[in-house]
């Protein structure tokens, strides 16, 4: 199946000359496609384009908590509206700025933290993304 569906060259030099826009969003309890799968993606596209051109035209978010395609338990059933910040990264030049993932199933929200950081509890109601920070 590889051979039919995986589509993972690392070269998206082409892409980010036209102008492309990529949102990565894997779900860290996937139990179907393994994270590390995305994660190692997204590093070896920053091997060949360098950390700097690459955060120009991509982001990596690795979701806690979610599953595949977000369904089951635990699930952020909500998500976040990707679509609406990649529009806004495309036609305003306005790249995501700490996105906050919602679970409305268990009333939660999580900072999304761009790879490799991860959202860490500091203090506070541990419902609430405000209650995390992003660390590497």
């Amino acid at each position: 199946m590889s051979t039919i569906q995986d589509r993972n060259n690392a070269d998206l030099r082409p892409f980010a000359r036209a102008g492309g826009k990529l949102i990565l969003i894997h779900g860290a309890a996937d139990e179907l496609v393994s994270p590390r799968s995305t994660s190692d993606y997204h590093q070896r596209v920053r091997d060949v384009l360098g950390p700097r051109s690459t955060s120009k035209f991509m982001r990596y978010y690795l979701v806690p908590g979610a599953n595949h395609a977000n369904y089951g338990t635990p699930a952020f059933a909500a998500g976040w509206d990707s679509l609406s910040a990649l529009e806004r990264w495309v036609e305003r030049g306005q790249p995501p700025a700490n996105p906050i993932v919602a679970d409305t199933d268990h009333n939660r929200t999580r900072p999304l933290c761009g790879y490799p950081d991860w959202p860490r509890y500091r203090a506070g109601d541990p419902d609430s993304a405000a209650s995390f920070v992003c660390t590497h």
